[in-house]
């Protein structure tokens, strides 16, 4: 929890009242941050407040540093609200670096109904931000401020634009093209936010019954399998590099499965368990604060790089279901 200060406990009041403007949010984590020791590692920390509450968390720039945020009490960020608002497991939000050491931070909708609101008003489902960002879930506002400790005192109106790639996936050359570097004596870099396609549908895609060889596999980088399967039963699905730099959920939420995955992924599987991911070349598991876990070689991870030539991984100790991955 942030300390208190006159300017927190005027804030208490008129958030009994009403929501916070970006603007105000903004002022709020800026002065609160001002307070605090400097973030360690390059990354992001992120403030959230509402309902008389606030509170933070630093996003590190590493694959197993990234914060889940909802209702459900296995989130590293549990947010108190109407499940009509905020789902249970509602987006994820990740920090990378650019090659000068520059944080960037990323936003995903977890296959929600509301998604989340940028501070220009517009309501999204995947973004990619460099500078501050402010952005909003139902009556919660959420500030994002970047390690580097350079940001204004206002609330820049961000460059937005939209994309196929996030900032991180960019060489730094071609953002400062877009977005032209400002001089360290004019003040901090401009916020810039890239609106990126939503992550796959799984139940827009047709699994099939994959046949298992045992023949020696040599990847042609045609794109990705993954197959799941129980005692019982087996479907897979192929996914190009495109749908995994967009991002692929998986579990048994309407949206995260397929009729033929449907049978595989009942039973104790989150509704959303995971997210596959490709960055800077390599694909990505991320466990998305399921109930029961993700294990490799029999430990529980959040975040684990996947192998080209196969990775395997377990669903839930107890439940059964193996996850085999590999590259086409």
């Amino acid at each position: 929890m942030v300390p208190g200060t006159e300017f927190m406990r005027a804030w208490q009041q008129r958030a009994r009242v009403r929501a916070l403007s970006p603007s105000e949010a903004y002022t709020l984590a800026v002065a609160a941050d001002r307070i605090r020791a400097p973030q360690a590692e390059v990354g992001y920390r992120l403030y959230w407040m509402g309902d008389s509450v606030m509170g933070s968390t630093d996003v590190v720039a590493q694959p197993s540093g990234y914060v889940v945020v909802g209702r459900h009490g296995s989130c590293d960020v549990v947010i108190e609200a109407d499940e009509r608002v905020i789902s249970l497991r509602h987006v994820l939000v990740r920090a990378a670096s650019l090659d000068d050491g520059f944080p960037v931070i990323s936003v995903l909708d977890l296959q929600t109904t509301a998604g989340f609101e940028l501070s220009d008003g517009s309501r999204q489902r995947s973004v990619a931000a460099t500078g501050p960002v402010v952005f909003r879930i139902g009556t919660y506002s959420f500030v994002a401020l970047p390690s580097t400790g350079r940001y204004p005192a206002e609330l820049p109106v961000p460059f937005v634009e939209r994309g196929e790639l996030a900032p991180h996936r960019i060489a730094p050359k071609a953002i400062l093209k877009v977005v032209p570097a400002v001089p360290e004596r004019h003040g901090p870099p401009p916020s810039r936010i890239t609106v990126l396609p939503y992550s796959v549908v799984m139940s827009e895609r047709r699994s099939v019954v994959p046949i298992l060889s045992h023949q020696p596999h040599i990847p042609t980088g045609e794109g990705y399998e993954v197959i799941l399967e129980t005692a019982s039963t087996r479907a897979g699905v192929v996914f190009s590099k495109a749908d995994l730099d967009h991002g692929v959920l998986i579990g048994r939420a309407d949206k995260c499965v397929d009729e033929g995955l449907r049978p595989i992924l009942g039973g104790t599987i989150s509704r959303v368990h995971l997210l596959l991911i490709r960055e800077k070349g390599a694909c990505h598991l991320y466990d998305v604060a399921s109930l029961v876990g993700t294990y490799a070689r029999g430990r529980r991870v959040r975040c684990i790089e996947l192998c080209d030539v196969g990775s395997v991984v377990q669903l839930a100790s107890s439940a059964g279901v193996t996850l085999h991955w590999r590259a086409l």
